[in-house]
């Protein structure tokens, strides 16, 4: 996710990971749409154009005057078509976390830090996976600095340093299967500890498992994660 994102184009731009000054991608068989543009391509390229046979069929397989035309336009259109699959599945899993921990809200977990700013740290569960927001209020009375750069938080008392990629323990404190928000705090909390969003249901009879309501929390856990 913090990588440069892949995108279709009819530019020549090379690959700067495998230095090659020109590079195409695309799969056979053709799964997706830019694939089948690009074996297009390469019939055209390539003059492999085989006859015509009896049938409905356009009279050349390869890219037409249209196609070639508008290449910059399907590209782009593709790219974004892509982005939004890729955002709506990972808001699915999110939402399939949340929900399979909303049962675990108070127990421990194994986290590695995946991204830092001024208003705390995110943190996913090892092995699960799981995004979630540790508020730098739950850190402690102390302030912490935050260095943009370097993606740390530090103590300016305690000289407390939390950075990307390290691994902590944490207690899940919110899960909201609504949004696929994650909320956590310390093991041994230090700070203001994290308060359950709306009222308490009224109890059930015996037998019936009662499940805390919680409110819809800041959307913050995503705008941090796409910087």
């Amino acid at each position: 996710r913090s990588q440069t994102q892949a995108y279709y184009g009819p530019r020549n731009v090379g690959h700067f990971g495998l230095a090659l000054g020109s590079y195409a991608h695309f799969t056979s068989p053709i799964r997706r749409y830019a694939d089948l543009l690009v074996h297009r391509a390469l019939v055209d390229a390539f003059h492999l154009e085989q006859p015509v046979p009896k049938a409905k069929l356009p009279a050349t397989s390869g890219l037409s005057d249209r196609d070639r035309d508008d290449l910059g336009q399907i590209s782009e259109a593709i790219s974004v078509a892509e982005r939004r699959a890729m955002e709506a599945e990972r808001d699915t899993i999110d939402r399939y976390v949340a929900a399979w921990l909303a049962g675990r809200v108070g127990e421990i977990f194994e986290t590695r830090i995946t991204g830092v700013q001024k208003f705390g740290f995110f943190a996913t569960i090892v092995g699960l996976g799981g995004d979630g927001l540790v508020p730098v209020s739950t850190l402690g009375a102390e302030r912490f600095a935050y260095d943009e750069k370097a993606q740390v938080l530090e103590g300016q008392e305690s000289g407390t340093r939390y950075a990307v990629g390290d691994r902590l323990r944490l207690r899940l404190a919110e899960a909201n299967p609504l949004t696929g928000a994650l909320k956590f705090e310390p093991e041994k909390g230090a700070g203001s500890p994290i308060e359950p969003r709306g009222k308490p249901l009224p109890l059930k009879r015996k037998g019936q498992h009662l499940a805390g309501r919680r409110g819809r929390p800041p959307n913050i856990r995503h705008q941090g994660r796409r910087r």
